[in-house]
């Protein structure tokens, strides 16, 4: 007896949110709007008749029926996603089952895809998104990008850019011109991600100063999830600039000691070492490693050679 499901729009849009933690971060995966996820969610809860959250709203913690409900439905998109695999959309095309990190994928890979296509019109990319605590061998692929960390010896690793970090915040938290920055850093709230241990301690310490005032930072278990409370000005959030960029360009994010950028991971693209220098695979590392951009100077600034940045003169930091 085939049972009656329940929409499927809403089923997506709920997975989406129990894996990337928040409506935000789900709506920017699913490329909708916010509203549109929400309205989702509350179809789905009315159709089995309950809520599938806690009460509190503002952290997105599913209850333990739901936590299953999602397991399985993220097992069958699974299913469906790899059933597919054996279609080509065009004659002759090769399919490119590509694996990035989410936010990377998101924000810095996604919008420049295009142009790769422009270029191998033969070649049709697929990009599963990847969570730091998964096992990506496990997952099928045929380039995995991944942010640091080792790969296995029968995988060409080819490293094509290397994080630059820096505390970022909305524009009503940056500091004023004549403000004491020790006194600012201390009294600002900082968010950080358990995906990204450690970076939020390395930037208070190239900025000179004390790396105690991390121990009462706000902790996500996401970067993205991090970097939405960020968006919704709750602190300063130690962020990759190439996946910001376009934020700090629009100035929905400022970065209030510029000076203070410090190198993060390597990005590396790592394929079998069985593909050929003019394989779809060598051909996306090689792309990959056209896309970098040249350093500003902001990034070729030599930190250890300079004084700590609350140390400086204010204004000349900050235009």
């Amino acid at each position: 007896m085939r049972h009656r499901l329940p929409p499927l729009r809403a089923l997506v849009a709920f997975e989406s949110v129990v894996r990337c933690g928040g409506v935000g971060a789900a709506a920017e995966e699913l490329l909708v709007t916010h509203s549109a996820v929400s309205k989702q969610i509350a179809i789905l809860e009315e159709w089995v008749g309950e809520p599938l959250f806690a009460e509190n709203r503002r952290v997105m913690v599913p209850t333990a029926a739901a936590a299953r409900l999602a397991d399985g439905i993220g097992m069958a998109l699974k299913l469906i996603g790899t059933s597919f695999d054996q279609f080509s959309a065009r004659a002759g095309e090769h399919l490119l089952r590509v694996l990035a990190p989410s936010t990377f994928a998101m924000r810095w890979l996604l919008p420049r895809l295009p142009d790769f296509q422009a270029r191998h019109e033969d070649i049709r990319v697929r990009v599963t998104q990847t969570h730091t605590p998964e096992n990506w061998l496990e997952m099928p692929f045929d380039v995995a990008i991944r942010r640091g960390g080792p790969v296995p010896p029968h995988f060409r690793a080819v490293p094509f850019m290397r994080e630059k970090l820096g505390l970022v915040c909305t524009p009503g938290l940056k500091a004023p011109l004549d403000a004491d920055l020790d006194r600012w850093i201390g009294s600002m709230p900082l968010l950080m991600a358990e995906t990204r241990t450690g970076e939020l301690e390395s930037w208070l310490q190239a900025a000179g100063f004390s790396i105690r005032i991390a121990s009462s930072a706000i902790i996500y278990p996401h970067f993205y999830t991090a970097l939405e409370a960020a968006l919704a000005g709750r602190g300063g959030l130690v962020s990759p600039m190439i996946v910001i960029d376009d934020l700090l360009g629009r100035g929905v994010l400022v970065e209030p000691v510029p000076s203070a950028r410090i190198d993060g991971p390597q990005y590396l693209a790592a394929y079998p070492q069985g593909a050929g220098s003019s394989s779809p695979e060598a051909l996306f590392a090689d792309w990959l490693a056209m896309q970098r951009q040249p350093a500003s100077a902001t990034d070729l600034h030599d930190l250890d050679n300079t004084p700590p940045a609350h140390q400086r003169e204010v204004r000349a930091e900050r235009p």
